[in-house]
């Protein structure tokens, strides 16, 4: 019985000296491998003043700087038309002619007769110097004179209604009648356009009008012409506030000497207000829990702090920080998830993408 006893005790401390051993050796080979744990690598950005613009985006209408449409307001044929489709013309240029014979013998007899009168006046002036003649026969073709003068004057309006004439500078669009053609008044001959500068009007709501004035900044993209921007100012905002739409008429100015841009294109704008300078970071080191947004920033001894911060305005990419963050800070753009709080890293990289850059937030209306 004590050979037994002494065996089983035997077994026992040679048990409790491996299970010694094992924990022993598990201590060890953790605390070696916390100890040879290496830090964690990020890729920061060092946080750039950038510039921001806020904008207003709307569809607008162009429209000529002047338009008309050349018509007759008299019944007649065409006599001439003197354009070709697309043609530049300038001030008072004859564009068409109607038929105006008539008018024309009118007014060469009113002028024949009109030389009569002056012949006969110079004839009684000086037979009633020498009272031959009556004072009152004198006066009767001196009215004679005045009636003509008023018929010759008659005569060359109607021939210039026949006379259709460019008001102003400006390009003709395609002709609509021919020679020989019997116009009614207001029909459509061809039409006139200035477009050395193009009228845009556009709407935008009545909360924008504290932002709108007269020489605003305005930039404008026509779906004609995707990849370019064309780039013009407010003239005029509407002294009225639409009461159904509670939207405001704003007409902007826009530059067109080559010609780009035609009346009636569809155009986005964009009204540039609130340009500032102020702090913008990637997108993707924003971190939110729930209603709150945190960065994580290295600090100068290389521990992580996540700190919270106020975001503003977005746009594709980026974020504006309004509070909680200073200019020239390093905050963790890659490798956010495998770093706490507290916690040493070391700095792979430090990424400028955002230095020197300008953005633009956009709310289409």
């Amino acid at each position: 019985m004590y050979h037994l006893a002494s065996q089983k005790t035997v077994l026992w401390v040679g048990l409790g000296i491996v299970a010694a051993l094992g924990i022993g050796a598990f201590v060890w080979l953790g605390g070696n491998e916390a100890t040879q744990r290496p830090t964690p690598s990020v890729i920061v950005i060092e946080v750039p003043t950038s510039t921001l613009t806020d904008t207003i985006e709307a569809l607008g209408t162009a429209n000529a700087n002047e338009s008309v449409d050349i018509t007759a307001n008299v019944t007649e044929t065409i006599q001439s038309i003197n354009f070709e489709d697309g043609q530049e013309v300038a001030k008072g240029d004859v564009i068409a002619l109607l038929d105006q014979s008539e008018e024309q013998a009118q007014l060469e007899a009113a002028k024949a007769q009109q030389r009569e009168n002056e012949r006969e006046l110079k004839r009684l002036k000086t037979l009633l110097a020498n009272k031959a003649t009556s004072k009152r026969e004198y006066d009767e073709r001196v009215t004679q004179r005045e009636v003509t003068k008023q018929q010759i004057k008659e005569m060359e309006a109607r021939i210039e209604d026949r006379t259709l004439r460019a008001p102003f500078d400006g390009v003709l669009g395609i002709r609509r009648l021919s020679v020989g053609a019997l116009v009614q008044p207001g029909g459509l001959i061809t039409t006139l356009d200035d477009v050395s500068q193009i009228k845009l009007d556009f709407t935008v709501p009545a909360l924008a009008l504290p932002d709108l004035r007269a020489g605003q900044a305005v930039s404008v993209i026509a779906d004609a012409y995707p990849d370019r921007r064309f780039e013009g100012i407010i003239r005029t905002v509407n002294s009225r506030v639409d009461p159904v739409t509670h939207s405001v008429l704003v007409r902007a100015i826009l530059p067109n000497d080559d010609g780009a841009l035609r009346p009636g294109l569809l155009m986005r704008v964009e009204l540039l207000r609130d340009k500032r300078d102020t702090i913008l970071v990637p997108e993707e080191s924003i971190i939110q829990r729930q209603s709150s947004h945190f960065l994580k920033i290295v600090g100068e001894d290389n521990k992580v702090e996540e700190r919270t911060v106020q975001i503003g305005a977005r746009q594709p990419g980026v974020v504006e920080i309004t509070d909680g963050l200073n200019v020239g800070e390093l905050v963790i753009v890659r490798g956010i998830a495998s770093v706490r709080d507290g916690q040493d890293v070391t700095i792979q990289d430090t990424w400028t993408g955002l230095r020197d850059s300008q953005f633009s937030t956009s709310a289409e209306q």
